[in-house]
């Protein structure tokens, strides 16, 4: 499987304090049967904005440690961004960290938590017009969201990937939040599901649980799709794939 959102960078951001649980997030990872997982530190935001030296930084150390720990979990970088008016023009200045850098980029985009706002389907248009696509934060979280997940379909139908995060599907959040993964599992909209790993014993990896749980939802070709051919797709460049495939 592969993991396209965590915060696994150790002590750069609200994730792992340090360099043994950052390794300790990644044996969970591979137990699970992660094989990929994308570190997403926060970027822009007004609390939390990891410069993209610093990033590299931890990820290098992080990716030199895991080597020689035998960890079985291939690492990529990207980084969750905090939604803002002006991403078109962050993304013209080539601002905006992306899974790959070559091919189709997808940018991570989080909402604030406590609302959507309201021009936001103008800016990820805008967005992709530079060329990007924006793969959309557990909108599963979000309150506009809960009382309108036709909403975050919508968004999808623009072009936007919509990533739940596990633990939605699993009981880990409020009864909104999960009724909200619920409809848009029902509704064939869960593009990507990811972990939003941030601890240990805190929203720690894993994906299996929720993939049986999508499965049931959604049926076994978009589970798999959600955590295979997508993700896969996201890291590599490409489109991802529509339906079941």
């Amino acid at each position: 499987m592969i993991d396209l959102h965590s915060h696994v960078l150790p002590g750069v951001d609200d994730g792992a304090r340090d360099l043994d649980e950052a390794l300790d997030m990644l044996r969970l990872a591979a137990a699970d049967g992660t094989r990929v997982l994308c570190a997403t530190p926060h970027v822009l935001g007004p609390d939390l904005d990891v410069a993209p030296d610093r990033a590299r930084a931890a990820f290098d150390a992080l990716d030199a440690a895991r080597r020689a720990a035998g960890i079985d979990v291939e690492l990529a970088l990207a980084g969750e961004v905090w939604f803002r008016t002006d991403l078109p023009a962050l993304a013209r200045a080539g601002r905006l960290p992306t899974f790959s850098a070559a091919g189709v980029r997808h940018v991570l985009v989080e909402f604030p938590p406590t609302h959507v706002p309201p021009e936001a389907a103008e800016v990820l248009f805008q967005v992709r017009l530079e060329g990007y696509v924006p793969v959309i934060a557990h909108p599963e979280r979000n309150p506009t969201f809960w009382a309108d997940p036709a909403a975050a379909i919508a968004l999808r139908a623009q072009g936007a990937l919509l990533q739940v995060t596990a633990g939605a599907l699993t009981g880990a959040f409020r009864r909104e939040t999960e009724a909200c993964a619920k409809a848009l599992a029902k509704a064939g909209a869960v593009d990507v599901l990811a972990s939003d790993a941030h601890r240990r014993d805190r929203r720690p990896p894993g994906l299996c649980a929720a993939r049986k749980v999508l499965a049931r939802w959604a049926g076994r070709g978009r589970a798999d799709r959600a955590v295979e051919a997508a993700p896969g797709a996201v890291v590599a460049g490409e489109r991802a794939p529509e339906g079941d495939a």
